[in-house]
């Protein structure tokens, strides 16, 4: 029944668009061209999509918008990724909020079975205030043990949802500002410390402790 209301809607549009403008055509060539691409557009029973698109063409992560489509003659529309609330309309709006860079598809299937489909992709852009960021990693202090060799390391980060270190020294910490620990390589050792902020972003810094040769 969707379907049909919206054929008629879509008949007594051009029907009276026809009506009321026909008459230029003879006297207007702009007219004339305008009626044509009217009739095109509107005319007909093939499913057709109207428009389709997004209300910012660059979107900062997290930040939600609207995704705006019109299809004509359709019985079923579908939006993948999927999207909830779309349905056959000649206007409308959902609102979405995605991640990352992502192509959107809109099929519209007709009466007859036939498809029609329009894409593209919105760009997503990360917010540069609240990427994570180590701000220093470096050793603070060093002293004997024995005949081992102790290092104190000291960090900093900013933005940051966890923290962990390669090879493991410490459990994954969460929410910390700033920290200090104790390592006692060995040998030679390069540490890496990840910062993991929103959405998953991630920081890094190397540090190699130097342990002297022959200890």
């Amino acid at each position: 029944m969707t379907a049909i209301a919206l054929a008629y809607v879509g008949w007594v549009f051009v029907s009276r668009y026809w009506s009321n403008h026909h008459w230029k055509a003879g006297s207007d060539p702009e007219q004339a061209r305008r009626n044509a691409e009217f009739a095109r557009t509107y005319g007909g029973t093939d499913v057709k999509i109207l428009q389709f698109y997004a209300r910012e063409g660059n979107l900062t992560q997290g930040s939600p918008t609207v995704l705006c489509y019109g299809v004509l003659n359709a019985k079923s529309v579908r939006i993948d990724p999927p999207v909830e609330g779309v349905t056959p309309a000649l206007s409308r709006c959902v609102e979405i909020a995605p991640l990352r860079g992502t192509r959107y598809t809109l099929t519209a299937e007709g009466n007859d079975g036939h498809t029609a489909s329009e894409s593209f992709v919105l760009e997503v852009s990360a917010d540069q205030a609240t990427l994570p960021r180590i701000t220093y990693f470096r050793v603070s202090g060093h002293k004997m043990e024995g005949s081992r060799h102790l290092f104190t390391l000291v960090f900093g980060d900013q933005n940051g949802e966890e923290i962990s270190i390669d090879p493991p020294v410490f459990p994954t910490l969460h929410g910390a500002p700033n920290g200090q620990f104790l390592v006692g390589p060995e040998q030679t050792t390069t540490y890496t410390l990840t910062v993991t902020g929103k959405y998953g972003h991630k920081a890094q810094r190397k540090l190699t402790v130097e342990v002297p040769p022959g200890s």
